[in-house]
């Protein structure tokens, strides 16, 4: 089994096992284009990404009573709580990443003897690539120009925030900032 939180909440502790998740290579695109009267072909206006959604294949593994399967099921329920908005998961499989998403669909159980399998949907809708966990070295500047190195291990390309702070007692004047980062 892989193992998995949910908002810090690791899935074992509420009696779930994640068998298997299912995460799409990359969201579907959804295309941009208007067909005009009289006019072969369309214009093509480019393409986004749209939500994506991520299957969670699990199983509430309960002791052998039915009070204890009914008080699982309700700790699943609680945890995946649509309302609650967006949730960060993470999975032992893919260290590294958080996957932020809301629970979107159906739990339908599969009733096993004590057990029951079902498959969770999340839909990552604002957020539809997974952010890295950065590390990033804090460094105090003593001489100009100095460069400093900020590397992202995260899927996607962005851009770093840095903030600059005067802790001296004294005016700093004539200070530029120049954005020497080249895309290629």
């Amino acid at each position: 089994m892989i193992d998995a939180t949910a908002d810090g909440k690791s899935f074992k502790s509420i009696g779930l096992g994640l068998k298997k998740h299912n995460i799409p290579v990359l969201p579907p695109t959804k295309d941009h284009s208007l067909e005009i009267a009289e006019r072969d072909g369309e214009l093509d206006f480019g393409s986004t990404y749209g939500a994506r959604t991520i299957n969670l294949e699990c199983v509430i593994m309960a002791d052998d009573t039915t009070l204890d399967y009914h008080r699982r099921v309700a700790q699943v329920a609680a945890l995946f709580n649509a309302k609650k908005g967006d949730i960060v998961f993470t999975f032992s499989d893919l260290p590294g990443r958080r996957y932020i998403g809301r629970y979107a669909g159906t739990l339908d159980i599969e009733k096993i003897l004590w057990d029951g399998e079902l498959t969770i949907p999340i839909k990552m809708g604002e957020h539809p690539f997974p952010e890295s966990e950065e590390n990033i070295k804090e460094v105090i500047i003593t001489q100009s120009p100095q460069t400093v190195s900020v590397i992202s291990t995260g899927d996607e390309r962005a851009s770093p925030v840095i903030v600059l702070t005067n802790i001296g007692n004294n005016d700093i004047r004539n200070f530029r900032i120049a954005n020497e980062y080249q895309v290629e």
